[in-house]
């Protein structure tokens, strides 16, 4: 799915722009991925484990771009990646297609201005207009301000994943997971 770009404002007055990535934002996608690995313990992946590379970050944001029913959203600020959401599907199968996740995250200077939750809202739009009508979502644990706006937007709670992620010192990380009807 393509989203248009779309200027939002967030809660200090800045602007920034929502829309989906093209395949010259490859480079882009890398630079935000290792950066919010190195910033947040909240990252999907930890520091030097994105599997991107100049070649399949391509295909990768292509992926999203010739599939109508997902969105790789980011929100941009002077022309930088800030923030980005992925909307996928849960399967193919007739019995799986009511079904869709959100996931993603905000690099350090872009937090606390309310763009994860408007990428998120904006996620659950998308998934609405596709005709999916249960989005699904997920963060850690001890990640009480995810949660609390998880909870805002009208997800949730289903349930825990205990030792979700094994991080490099040995500890685990357990990880919550939502719900939110369309």
């Amino acid at each position: 799915m393509i989203y248009r770009p779309e200027e939002i404002t967030d809660k200090k007055g800045e602007t920034c722009v929502f829309r989906s990535l093209k395949q010259e934002d490859a480079d882009t996608l890398i630079r935000f991925v290792e950066q919010g690995a190195q910033e947040s313990p909240y990252f999907p992946w930890a520091p030097g484990e994105t599997l991107l590379t100049a070649d399949n970050a391509e295909e990768y944001i292509l992926g999203f771009e010739n599939d109508s029913r997902k969105l790789l959203l980011g929100a941009f600020w002077e022309g930088r990646l800030i923030g980005l959401n992925e909307l996928s599907n849960m399967g193919e199968w007739e019995s799986m297609r009511h079904r869709c996740a959100v996931g993603g995250g905000l690099l350090k200077e872009a937090q606390g201005r309310g763009l994860g939750k408007k990428l998120t809202l904006a996620i659950a739009a998308a998934a609405a207009e596709i005709g999916y009508e249960q989005l699904e979502a997920a963060t850690a644990t001890d990640n009480d301000v995810s949660a609390a706006n998880l909870r805002s937007m009208g997800f949730q709670e289903y349930g825990m994943i205990p030792h979700k992620r094994k991080n490099k010192d040995g500890s685990y990380m357990d990880e919550l997971r939502f719900v939110k009807w369309l």
